[in-house]
């Protein structure tokens, strides 16, 4: 088994059948929910529908986090609606995770959106898509972003921007954060990581979706565990700032002080490990990291 570099039976064989079966199970509670989100947003008028959308979609985040066998566990306060709350970004998990705690809004990048059957159940709960790649996404972002929380909604924001392995918090991009000053809003620091059983690799790589493998592949292989925990820690609501670049540099102190690094796999076993099908991180990023790591195989 070459994902997790391990002959042990569970790993090699009891694995990939588990995961197997839990896809089949997380595709039909996904799309059941996904049809329920759907008949309410057909059935209810607009101002209704958005009074009911917050605790439904908690109610259907936490049907697909118990199909995925993910644990929630969280310390602290989760923030009042009409906040923006930001945090780091490891995976297509952690959109789940915050939206089964807060019900919240969220603008995700559009390479989501493109994603048939995953898309419509996300818009119907409220994610907009924006291109986050390209600075004329910015404009219709903010736009977004001012309509979410002049109603009073809670908006998620992933200021990295991109997913990672979890090693640290990367630098915050502060262009969407002057949506918060501008409306005089409260943004509200929370961190997120994800743990697997001690017999298994770290969560870093079973959920980490650094080098966005496609993401049947990836669910796939994070479904191999018996398990995995997701712990989320809120931090104090940030009322004020002067500008979007002290606030993002006040907001990437406290996530990363809030946050615990996920354990790593070793350079040469992330080397070795069967994650990059062909050089996607190129492609995405424009980063030649992944033309390395699949000239050293």
């Amino acid at each position: 088994m070459a994902f997790y570099l391990s002959r042990k039976f569970s790993h090699a064989v009891v694995g990939p059948v588990r995961g197997l079966f839990r896809l089949l199970y997380f595709a039909m509670v996904f799309f059941a929910a996904a049809i329920v989100a759907l008949a309410a947003r057909a059935w209810y008028p607009s101002n209704r529908y958005r009074a009911i959308r917050p605790d439904l979609s908690r109610r259907l985040a936490r049907m697909v986090l118990l199909a995925s066998n993910f644990r929630l566990r969280y310390n602290g306060t989760p923030p009042p609606p009409g906040t923006m709350v930001v945090a780091n970004h490891l995976s297509w998990a952690d959109s789940f995770t915050f939206l089964s705690q807060l019900g919240c809004r969220f603008v995700a990048n559009h390479l989501y959106g493109s994603i048939i059957g995953f898309s419509a159940m996300l818009r119907s709960v409220g994610v907009e898509f924006v291109n986050r790649m390209s600075f004329r996404g910015v404009g219709p972002a903010r736009r977004l972003m001012t309509r979410i929380l002049a109603r009073h909604e809670s908006l998620m924001v992933f200021p990295e921007g991109r997913t990672s392995r979890g090693e640290t918090v990367r630098p915050f991009r502060a262009a969407f954060l002057q949506v918060a000053i501008d409306l005089g809003v409260p943004v509200a620091p929370a961190s997120i990581r994800y743990v697997t059983p001690p017999d298994w690799p770290p969560a870093s790589v079973v959920v980490g979706w650094e080098e966005w493998p496609p993401l049947l592949v990836h669910i796939w292989r994070a479904f191999h565990v018996p398990r995995i925990t997701c712990e989320i820690r809120y931090g104090d609501v940030v009322v004020s700032a002067t500008s979007r670049h002290v606030l993002s540099e006040e907001l990437h102190a406290r996530v990363t002080e809030l946050y615990r690094p996920m354990p790593q796999l070793a350079a040469d076993a992330l080397r070795r490990i069967d994650v990059l099908s062909r050089v996607t991180r190129d492609i995405m990023w424009g980063d030649t990291r992944g033309r390395e790591i699949a000239a050293r195989r």
